[in-house]
Parts: C-alpha cells; sequence; structure tokens
C-alpha cells in the first residue's frame, strides 16, 4: 500500500549537504568532519519500511478523486534518539481521477490539491510521531543530533 522511497541523513550545520542513507558505516567528508555513522531508525531500513507500510494510512478524503502522491517528511534525530522539529516539504500529486477532478473549477481543482497535500502532510507527520527512539548518529566520535529526511508514497488501496 505505501512505500519509503528514500530515504537521507543531513549534518546538523545550517550549512548542511544532503546525503543519500546508502552511506551508512561509511566514512563522508561534511564540513571538513568525518561523519562517522548516520541516525538509524531501530532494526535499520527494512524495519523503518515495514513500520511505514503497518502504520500509514491512506486518507478516506484522497480515494473520492483517486489522488496518490509523495511527501518528504524531515526531522531531527536527538543526541538520545528521540525526534524533533518534524516538517513536511515537497508534497507532489502523481495521480488523480481525471474524469472526476476535470468536473471541478480551476480555482476548486487548486483547492482540492493544497486539501489533500495537507492531509499527506498531516499523516506523515502522525507517523513520524509515533517512532520510537532511534540510533542517534556520530560525526567524529560524538553523538551528534542530525536531520534526517524520509519519502512516503500514498497509494490508494482501495483500487
Amino acid at each position: 500500500m505505501l512505500a519509503a522511497l528514500t530515504m537521507g541523513a543531513v549534518a546538523q550545520n545550517t550549512d548542511s549537504i544532503r546525503v543519500k542513507n546508502d552511506t551508512i558505516g561509511t566514512k563522508k567528508k561534511i564540513f571538513g568532519e568525518i561523519a562517522e555513522t548516520f541516525p538509524q531508525f531501530p532494526g535499520g531500513q527494512k524495519a523503518l519500511m515495514q513500520f511505514l507500510e503497518k502504520n500509514v494510512q491512506y486518507p478516506d478524503a484522497a480515494q473520492d478523486y483517486d489522488v496518490e502522491g509523495q511527501i518528504i517528511m524531515t526531522f531531527f534525530v536527538n543526541e538520545d534518539g528521540s525526534l524533533s522539529d518534524i516538517s513536511a516539504r515537497d508534497c507532489k500529486i502523481n495521480r488523480f481521477n481525471t474524469t472526476r477532478f476535470s468536473q471541478e473549477t480551476e480555482s476548486k481543482q487548486k483547492e482540492l490539491k493544497e486539501q489533500f497535500a495537507k492531509l499527506f502532510a498531516k499523516e506523515g507527520y502522525r507517523v513520524i510521531k509515533k517512532m520510537p527512539k532511534w540510533a542517534p548518529g556520530k560525526r567524529n566520535g560524538k553523538i551528534t543530533r542530525m536531520k534526517y529526511n524520509v519519502r512516503i508514497s500514498f497509494v490508494n488501496p482501495y483500487k
């Protein structure tokens, strides 16, 4: 029904650079420092995917228009493994029922797209908030607060 398509971690610095999650366990230079370990969901990427598949719910309101899309959830993994500063960005509507959607006025179509983006963001926030503590990242041998991105896809399970 749902899948996390991409995940990534970012060092805390405000001039941060995104680094794909597949670099976990390798050493990468970020801002002249060595990032040794990026934050990790308990059990790793496979467990994170399973958690998302089990917990993310397709919004009922999106079913009427057969809306499918994706959103990137951004948050910080703190030194103690807790998550904070959860936000949503880059919501994309990938698919919708064109016959039904085209019956709406242009302003209504715009309003609906915004509504669905908010529904996806709200659901993404709910699921991230529900996550257990993560293993924090390390930089230069010290546990460090790091930014992390998770892409969540919403696929209509009723079709």
